[in-house]
């Protein structure tokens, strides 16, 4: 008896150890691939009424990232949005940028039209300084986790059940003048 109950601890042991490191692995990823999120990015950026007004004959397009898995992230987003034929019909530019404040992300935002900031990993405890800075400004802002979304972006990205959802935070988009039309806000949760 005594020799099944130590084998029973040593496999719950191992068993935690493997879930603990599959959790730290996945904690630098996103949920949602880069592929789908730059395809659900173009829906949601035709599902906003202002986007082409802000956007102009071309829809700028920024990633913003840290460094480490962040950039890592954030350079596979700006490859997928390159490959996208154009953004809610619009052509596009992408440009990224390397995190170094919110001021700066501002200053990046407001130095000529952008239509659409993406905010890469590790930017989530910044959500609410980034929400703040973009106050009053004129960008959709995603970012690619649904916390991000919690936290100070227009939307994010989760997988729920294995599929993926679309995070709406309403608060900021009104802040940031998006105006998302309602067949867009009957499929996303909104935060």
């Amino acid at each position: 008896m005594r020799r099944t109950s130590r084998r029973t601890l040593l496999q719950a042991l191992v068993a935690a150890s493997v879930q603990g490191l599959a959790r730290r692995a996945s904690a630098a990823d996103v949920s949602v691939p880069i592929g789908l999120q730059s395809e659900l990015i173009g829906k949601i950026a035709a599902f906003d009424r202002a986007f082409k007004a802000r956007s102009g004959a071309l829809a700028r397009l920024i990633v913003a990232y840290k460094g480490g898995d962040s950039a890592r992230v954030g350079r596979q987003m700006a490859e997928a949005l390159q490959r996208l034929p154009d953004v809610a019909g619009l052509p596009k530019t992408v440009e990224t940028l390397d995190w170094s404040g919110p001021e700066a992300l501002l200053a990046a935002v407001r130095a000529r039209p952008t239509a659409l900031l993406y905010l890469s990993v590790g930017l989530e405890a910044e959500g609410p300084a980034i929400a703040a800075a973009l106050s009053g400004t004129d960008v959709l802002s995603i970012g690619a986790t649904g916390a991000i979304a919690e936290r100070g972006a227009c939307a994010g990205f989760e997988l729920e059940e294995g599929k993926p959802k679309i995070y709406v935070n309403l608060r900021v988009a009104k802040a940031q003048k998006v105006d998302f039309r309602a067949e867009l806000l009957r499929l996303v949760k909104l935060v």
